[in-house]
């Protein structure tokens, strides 16, 4: 049984080398790790061809984002795994602890065939929930977080819980569950949230979906998609995340989430989903602009 970690990269090299400090600290040995190098101009290649030679580097065209480098790392490892490996995705611009990979074969045995999420914390302060895992409800039309975006952690978050689907940061899942409904979507989720529609499909198609707490992601946050609590929230950058494929809060790929998994109903998602992010930007962006005055009368 073996893990194959697995990342796309574009650029961020200083990030990839705190990943790879992190990755050679794990207590357990059987696993290897994969990147889709995506036309990288900062030296990507190079480095970890000189200094990290045991990881294996799959090429990229450049404009694959997300989903398209990942679909690369996990059409690799399909080719070359055992029937009973495991895949883990998530991100170049996070830690994690030295016993990461040993917590997630514990839990993995101890839920055979399940998909199991991390908890993700602010690389800034661990203390803070950045996101976990998500529960949907086909009679309201309403994705639910079992967390909420800047919760303080504590004793309640520990143990497994069962969700229906999870974020890409730190997602253990078993190479059977590929075999069975395919690879990420990338027409429709090009970037963002194809992570998201990939384990609700496998949740849809009978598979156990979990999130365990004590499988911890400390994640950098990207600044780009006004999400950080204690950030410094503008209208120009609440804008941005709305415009282009490769934004969070883009119309057509909510609305490609919304078809495939709400049916008839899709329109009702959409509509209560676009309140629910233009009421979390609000209430954040109210909430800025009240610690920016308290900070200038203090001046």
């Amino acid at each position: 049984m073996k893990i194959y970690i697995v990342f796309p990269v574009h650029n961020g090299l200083s990030s990839t080398k705190l990943f790879l400090e992190a990755f050679q600290r794990q207590t357990v040995e059987n696993h290897e790790l994969v990147i889709c190098d995506d036309g990288s101009t900062d030296g990507t290649r190079e480095y970890l061809q000189s200094n990290s030679p045991a990881v294996k580097v799959v090429e990229g065209t450049g404009d694959l984002w997300w989903t398209g480098g990942i679909n690369r790392c996990v059409s690799h490892v399909l080719d070359v795994c055992e029937e009973n490996d495991f895949i883990l995705t998530i991100n170049n611009d996070v830690s994690i602890d030295a016993d990461y990979l040993q917590q997630k074969l514990r839990i993995a045995a101890e839920y055979p065939g399940a998909i199991i999420g991390s908890l993700c914390v602010f690389m800034e302060d661990p203390q803070l929930i950045e996101t976990s895992g998500f529960l949907v409800n086909k009679k309201t039309c309403v994705t639910t977080s079992i967390t909420k975006r800047g919760e303080l952690r504590n004793e309640a978050h520990t143990g497994v819980v069962d969700v229906q689907y999870l974020p890409g940061k730190g997602v253990l899942i078993p190479v059977e569950v590929f075999r069975k409904i395919g690879l990420y979507d990338a027409d429709n989720f090009p970037h963002y949230h194809a992570d998201s529609d990939f384990v609700l499909r496998a949740f849809e198609a009978g598979h156990r979906v979990l999130l365990d707490y004590d499988s911890i992601v400390y994640s950098d946050v990207n600044l780009n998609n006004m999400t950080i609590p204690s950030q410094k929230m503008t209208l120009a950058g609440i804008a941005k995340t709305f415009r282009g494929p490769y934004t969070p809060n883009n119309y057509s790929v909510i609305q490609n989430f919304a078809k495939r998994h709400f049916g008839d109903r899709w329109r009702m998602y959409v509509f209560r989903k676009y309140i629910q992010i233009i009421g979390g930007m609000t209430l954040r962006y109210i909430r800025s602009s009240l610690r920016s005055a308290k900070e200038r009368g203090k001046t």
